[in-house]
């Protein structure tokens, strides 16, 4: 991206990034010090690699004395009218929580997902002019595992997501080696439930569950035509049954890696 060109929200915000830590006289390691970042999502940022998320911004508005500046330009970043009733959950819900659990029964989930993995599902329902806003916004989500105190995610995935070539064997074998990448985080656990299992609590559609920092809880669920998140306690009740019901047949960590393994054997012979 070239910075100089301040017509996005996204380069406007890279280029004001350098304006002020310049100004301010801060290397980008004395920025990322107070920041309590790695040096090189600073850099990342600044170059236009990588956005930024809410939590950077407030943290750049505090630390240059600005009134919000840096905040209202993330608003802009992030406000993607193609999210629809998902916005709330990607802009509100998920930079708050401290445990999010998500069980996916088509896909690899969207904080998982490698941008070629993303643009194939979206090549099959957006515009040739939205597919990439979706693919960036996708794509920002997983910078909540980039801050200092990242939530814990406990992803389950259904076995047959491994043998769904969505891109093609090249593109899902890219994505079963990511997530065997991000399996080792040590926020991150990823399960999968073997087809053999039935799973037939599962099979309605995917959701997702969050615990905020306050300690509400809230849910995602999809459908082809419609989602809702929601706080209401009967919703949260019910899902969080299901999920671990799902979960109860579920192969442990280790198991699901070794699948996922074979799995990235079987797409590149």
């Amino acid at each position: 991206m070239d910075t100089n060109d301040r017509t996005s929200p996204r380069a406007h915000f890279a280029f004001d990034l350098v304006h002020y830590r310049k100004n301010a006289g801060m290397s980008q390691v004395a920025l990322s010090t107070r920041m309590r970042c790695h040096t090189s999502l600073i850099s990342h940022v600044e170059r236009g690699r990588r956005a930024p998320t809410l939590d950077f911004a407030e943290a750049l508005d505090r630390i240059f004395h600005l009134d919000a500046h840096f905040a209202n330009l993330y608003r802009q970043i992030s406000h993607s009218p193609t999210l629809g009733w998902f916005a709330r959950w990607v802009e509100e819900i998920e930079p708050q929580a401290v445990i999010l659990q998500s069980w996916d029964p088509l896909l690899v989930p969207g904080l998982l997902q490698t941008p070629e993995y993303a643009r194939a599902i979206f090549a099959t329902m957006a515009s040739a002019d939205q597919i990439e806003e979706r693919v960036q916004a996708r794509t920002r989500r997983m910078q909540i595992f980039d801050t200092p105190d990242p939530p814990v995610f406990l992803a389950l995935i259904d076995e047959g997501v491994l043998h769904r070539p969505i891109g093609g064997p090249k593109v899902l074998s890219e994505q079963l080696r990511y997530l065997l990448e991000m399996s080792e985080h040590p926020r991150i656990t990823i399960q999968l439930v073997p087809v053999v299992a039935g799973c037939a609590a599962g099979m309605m559609s995917a959701f997702a569950l969050a615990r905020l920092r306050d300690g509400a809880e809230v849910v995602s669920a999809d459908s082809i035509l419609s989602g809702q998140v929601t706080g209401d306690l009967d919703s949260v009740a019910q899902l969080k049954m299901r999920y671990d019901t799902i979960r109860a047949d579920a192969y442990p960590q280790s198991q699901s890696q070794q699948a996922i393994e074979d799995a990235v054997r079987k797409w590149t012979k």
